[in-house]
């Protein structure tokens, strides 16, 4: 698995939500303000955003206050979700995600290395949580 800048900078972004988030007055969070907390490009961020609400993992909100908010509690949002969000699957390899990517994946040995890999991997961006990656960026990040 290859994890684009578009899933690194989706979490990145999202990070911002997440300490935004009160579940009931959410304060918006700009994407100007994100772009300039990350130094990630705004117009790059607008299209990661666009894959974002589509998935039902943020909504916007208008206006001279507005910006973006989670639509749900950060521990409920998993990395998993993020990643489908905004990347082309989260398979090691395509013959592992698609049966019909290869002629001999039905009788191939290697394929069940990546759909074992697939799981594992799977499982753990499942169990990790945007909560659990907020604490962390925002911790590094004070450091610096």
């Amino acid at each position: 698995m290859n994890i684009s800048t578009k899933g690194r900078y989706a979490l990145r972004a999202l990070t911002h939500l997440a300490v935004a988030y009160t579940g009931k007055n959410d304060i918006p969070v700009s994407i100007k303000e994100i772009s300039k907390k990350e130094n990630i490009s705004s117009r790059y961020l607008e299209n990661i955003f666009v894959n974002l609400r589509k998935a039902g993992i943020v909504k916007s909100t208008k206006g001279e206050k507005g910006g973006f908010k989670l639509t749900g509690p950060p521990d409920k949002i998993s990395v998993y979700d993020v990643l489908e969000a905004v990347e082309r699957g989260t398979s090691a390899t395509k013959c592992a995600a698609d049966l019909n990517f290869c002629g001999n994946a039905k009788k191939c040995g290697v394929r069940n290395v990546w759909v074992r890999l697939d799981k594992v991997v799977g499982d753990f961006l499942r169990k990790t949580t945007l909560e659990e990656v907020t604490g962390t960026h925002i911790e590094m990040n004070n450091k610096s």
